[in-house]
């Protein structure tokens, strides 16, 4: 392998990542910084999504059940920018049977 394909030690993780992102095999998932909005913030080019996790008693949807659920919902501009997350919802539901010990 080439000198030219390591880093110094000086670079910072993102340009890591963008270097692993600029190959076209490698795909980087960052960690969302937790940022809650007081408000939600109106005005021109913003949208709501939701970030939602479903946790179950396994993977067939005819015997298994949902045991928790978790919702963030997240203000972004329609350039893709997240601009900040809303209050979270978060339940646990008890299952009617023993939760399979593989789960």
């Amino acid at each position: 392998m080439p000198v030219d394909n390591f880093l110094p030690p000086d670079r910072t993780l993102d340009t890591l990542a963008n270097r692993l992102e600029a190959s076209e095999d490698y795909r980087v998932l960052r960690r969302l910084r937790h940022s809650v909005l007081s408000h939600r913030p109106e005005g021109r080019g913003l949208r709501t999504g939701l970030f939602v996790d479903l946790e179950t008693t396994g993977l067939d949807p005819r015997q298994d059940e949902i045991i928790e659920i978790g919702m963030v919902p997240f203000i972004y501009r329609i350039d893709g920018i997240l601009l900040g997350t809303l209050p979270t919802f978060s339940r646990l539901r008890a299952p009617s049977i023993p939760v399979p010990s593989l789960v």
